[in-house]
């Protein structure tokens, strides 16, 4: 690395310096210090990597990120790293900081997280950075599943209460899908800390007047169109998954949204005529610790919500 420029860790007092950067160089713009604090500092993992670019004169000139998660891989509990931010400022790209900050943090999820691998969703312009120079693999991207409105959902009964806070939900008994994120209380009164009840939907749903689960729902618009996504889905038993996502396909018409968006995956659901299926609608890459590892990774059908990618 050219001698006037370090790769530190991120501290809690550099964050409004990083907020600023992320802002003025094409960054996220969920990157506000709220945001940094409490989706990776207060992640219930305790697992994440932040690394920043230091000029000699002590500016910040880059970072990079990883948060990580528990997932059940295959069966087995797995500590993955998720790549999520990386940039550095106009002024010092073509110095090859940007590979360098990556492989900072990689090193660091390796030799002090011990994460097992690696799982990202990258855009547009990061993708092919992180197939040519990274070393990873695309996965099996999850189909998009787009299920319209069904004016006869509006006259169906569903039983189902929108609940006003994630702490009137239960979280006895949950049940465990697998090539799957590990979800626990914990995690999920993290990930939904900062949405307002405006834009988050919290379905308890009801059969035989008993809940037998629970869903975490999302609204968008996007050119004038409301549609709702699936974030999560919590139940005691897989057989009520069907029956929790049938209750939000209801839900979703009789609040007059477009439809809903969900991933595809290994739970069962009931067929819908209408629906449009979309395939690979977003760049899945994989990285394991050797070349045979991540290519079987990337022929493993990973199950994934929207609430498991930052950028929802």
């Amino acid at each position: 690395m050219q001698s006037e420029f370090t790769i530190e860790k991120i501290t809690k007092d550099d964050l409004p310096e990083v907020t600023k950067l992320a802002l003025a160089n094409g960054g996220s713009k969920k990157l506000t210090e709220e945001f940094i604090e409490s989706w990776y500092l207060n992640n219930p993992s305790h697992s994440r990597s932040l690394c920043k670019v230091v000029s000699d004169k002590g500016k910040i000139e880059g970072y990079a990120t990883t948060n990580n998660f528990m997932f059940t891989i295959e069966g087995q509990p797995s500590l993955v790293a998720m790549p999520q931010n990386v940039l550095t400022s106009l002024q010092v790209r073509g110095k090859g900081l940007f590979n360098k900050l990556y492989f900072k943090t990689e090193q660091d999820n390796l030799q002090e997280n011990k994460v097992d691998c690696f799982l990202t969703f990258t855009n547009k312009l990061s993708t092919p950075i992180f197939l040519n120079k990274f070393s990873y693999t695309r996965g099996k991207c999850p189909d998009l599943l787009i299920i319209p409105f069904n004016i006869a959902d509006l006259f169906s009964k569903n039983d189902v209460v929108r609940l006003s806070s994630i702490d009137e939900m239960s979280f006895a008994a949950m049940y465990k899908y697998d090539n799957a994120m590990l979800k626990s209380e914990a995690h999920f009164k993290w990930r939904y800390k900062l949405y307002s009840e405006k834009n988050i939907h919290l379905l308890a749903v009801k059969k035989n007047n008993a809940i037998i689960g629970y869903a975490i729902l999302k609204s968008e618009k996007k050119k004038g169109i409301r549609f709702l996504l699936l974030m999560d889905v919590i139940c005691k038993n897989e057989t009520d998954f069907s029956a929790i996502v049938e209750a939000c396909f209801v839900y979703s018409a009789k609040k007059f949204f477009f439809g809903l968006v969900m991933f595809d995956g290994a739970f069962a659901i009931k067929r819908r005529v209408f629906r449009l299926r979309i395939k690979n609608r977003l760049n899945f890459l994989v990285k394991g610790k050797s070349p045979e590892i991540t290519t079987h990774l990337s022929q493993i059908n990973f199950n994934f919500f929207f609430g498991d990618l930052d950028m929802v």
